[in-house]
């Protein structure tokens, strides 16, 4: 691929953004298939409908009903999330069987494009690199004590928040009671749901904060690196 550095009209974080978002599809490994996607959505969906169904009360919906449609959800939801794990594993396989070698290439393949990132944004007049790296830096503070506040260290718990709220919705199942997996009440059932939702959005602001990250690792290596980049 022939990489020229081309100048746009003038450095703005869409631009960057763009840049950016080329970078990270730039991926060894295949990205996720459509029917993964939805498997892993149709298990989401049928775990809350479960749960909205499980709180509703009898006169809503009859004791019969619920039994074959929570019986039906939770088939649904083990289902979905098992070919979702199937097909993830399938996909991402070989990078754990070799991963010494498999994250070396990676390596060669997004360092070449970092590089033509950084030659792109050296185009750019430094002073406006220098504004736009202290605005971000600014912005990576203010998240970071915002985000302390309410989910503390949320990349060292992992999957934990999950598997206490599968804990909280499977903890009376017992083998073949599939009806079991949603017997939960209004208020048990609210606090599955808000750990699962926060715990969904804090993600999202971590994947937020690591964008930060690289604008401000990307500006500050093409200041670094403007003497060596001028004609």
């Amino acid at each position: 691929m022939d990489m020229q550095v081309v100048p746009e009209p003038g450095l703005s974080f869409s631009w960057l953004y763009r840049q950016v978002q080329q970078y990270n599809e730039q991926s060894i490994y295949p990205k996720a298939s459509r029917l993964e996607r939805w498997a892993l959505g149709t298990g989401v969906a049928a775990t809350a409908a479960g749960l909205t169904a499980g709180m509703l009360p009898v006169s809503v919906l009859p004791l019969s009903w619920a039994l074959m449609v929570l019986t039906a959800c939770l088939a649904i939801e083990v289902s979905g999330f098992t070919l979702f794990l199937f097909l993830m594993l399938k996909r991402e396989g070989g990078q754990y069987l070799r991963p010494r070698l498999s994250h070396a290439a990676e390596m060669d393949a997004n360092f070449a494009y970092w590089t033509h990132l950084v030659k792109q944004l050296s185009a750019f007049p430094a002073a406006e690199r220098e504004e736009r790296l202290r605005f971000v830096l600014a912005l990576q503070k203010t998240m970071t004590d915002r985000m302390g506040l309410m989910y503390g260290g949320l990349q060292k718990l992992g999957p934990f928040p999950v598997l206490v709220a599968l804990y909280l919705q499977f903890r009376t199942w017992t083998p073949g009671d599939w009806a079991g997996g949603f017997d939960v009440n209004p208020v048990l059932g609210l606090l599955i749901f808000s750990m699962v939702l926060l715990y969904a959005l804090g993600w999202v602001l971590v994947g937020m904060r690591t964008r930060l990250d690289v604008y401000s690792a990307l500006l500050d290596a093409s200041l670094k690196d403007a003497p060596a980049t001028s004609p």
